[in-house]
Order: structure tokens, then sequence, then C-alpha cells
């Protein structure tokens, strides 16, 4: 299957109301009591108490600052996206530099910050950073063809036999294992997995390190397990 690059990953409407609830954590439920009704953007009976712009900007700082440690590690590095198949670039491709520069990432937010709405705006994920060795440890890659980084395949296949499943099949013998979708995106490691009987029969909720995946009986969405040696 081919997959167009569609550029830089943002994140999710739940990834960017999480982390905007994580940055504001900690500064106590009185907002709400003071000022409940001053930002007709912000509801506050559905989201915490909005961060405020110096919040937000050392978010920025933290987020460049991980960024500028490994690129200034000295060793060769390479970013990850997740379109489809694991795409592997150089740091300088166009593709991705958008999202190594955590100021621009952030920008929208912070000229909007005063009419900021939870669950509209939203950021480039954080790029995933490897080293080569890291990028050629992945179970599948794709090399980027408009940057062409060295690496020892232009494709890299899953190193072990795939077996697709639906989510509904997981157990909880799969815990600890990495899952993967069919095109080889990494959705992390399974941590917990649960069955609920419901009128619409069984339905399966199983968290990795990354996402929770759902399963039913209607779902035909298949995954990819990789075996518990390669783990």
């Amino acid at each position: 299957m081919t997959h167009e690059f569609e550029g830089p990953e943002r994140l999710s409407a739940d990834e960017w109301v999480n982390l905007i609830d994580a940055i504001a954590a900690g500064r106590g439920s009185t907002v709400f009591q003071e000022e409940p009704d001053e930002d007709p953007y912000w509801p506050s009976d559905s989201y915490r108490a909005k961060p405020s712009l110096e919040d937000i900007q050392e978010q920025i700082r933290r987020e460049q600052a991980i960024i500028d440690d490994k690129l200034q590690s000295g060793s060769p590095i390479y970013a990850v996206t997740a379109y489809g198949p694991n795409r592997v670039h150089i740091t300088t491709c166009h593709h991705v530099r958008p999202t190594l520069d955590r100021f621009e990432a952030w920008a929208p937010v912070v000229h909007g910050y005063s009419t900021l709405r939870p669950a509209t705006l939203s950021v480039t994920k954080m790029p995933r950073l490897f080293t080569r060795q890291e990028a050629e440890a992945l179970n599948s890659y794709v090399a980027c063809t408009a940057c062409s980084p060295e690496l020892n395949h232009h494709r890299k296949t899953f190193s072990f036999p795939v077996r697709p499943m639906k989510a509904k099949s997981f157990g909880p013998h799969h815990i600890g294992r990495t899952v993967f979708t069919l095109e080889g995106e990494e959705l992390g490691h399974f941590v917990s997995h649960q069955r609920i009987v419901t009128a619409q029969g069984i339905r399966s909720i199983t968290t990795t390190t990354l996402r929770v995946l759902e399963g039913h009986g209607d779902c035909e969405e298949q995954f990819i397990v990789a075996p518990r040696e390669s783990a």
C-alpha cells in the first residue's frame, strides 16, 4: 500500500487536551472559583484551569531542550515519522524541520493565546529522534525519498512472521509485547487488557504505552503483535 507523506504529524484533539491539562496541572482549583466565566473560549465545566502563557512558554523550552540535547549528542540523528510505515528522515529534511523547532510548532498557540480553544488548536508532535543504530533496530521502516538518509535498507520489512489479528483477539498473554499497525507503525508495548460484556457483545480495551486500542464485533482493523522473544 502506498502512503503519501502528509507533513508533520499533529497531536490529536485528545492528545492536545491532555497536554494542556498536564501543563496546567497543579495550578489549583481556585482559578475557576475566582474567574469562572471570564474566558468564553475555555469552558470551565469541561477542562482544567487554562495554563498561563508563561506555563506554555516553559513547556516549549522543555521540549526544545530535549531536542537540542539529542541533536548535539555528536552522533548522526534521524527523525522518524509514522504516516503509515515508520518513515526515516535526516534532521534537515523539509518534512521534519517544523517539528524540530518547538517555538515554531507552538507559535499558533502563543499568538492565539487570548482566544485559545482546548479542542480546536493543536501542535505538531514531538519528533521521534534516533541514532543510526536505533533506526536500524526498528522492525520496519521506509527511507524518505526526499532526503535519502543513509540506511541499510530503503524499505525494511518485519523481522518476524506477520500474523495480523483484530484488537478483540488480544489477551493478557500479550502483555509486555509490542504491537504495530499492518504498515509497521509501532503502537507501544501492551500494558493491560480487559474485556467488557455489553448488550452489543464483547468489547475489548487494550492499553499500550502509547495509546488505547478498542475492539468489538464490528471492528475490522487489524494489528501485528511481535513475538515475545523479539520484545
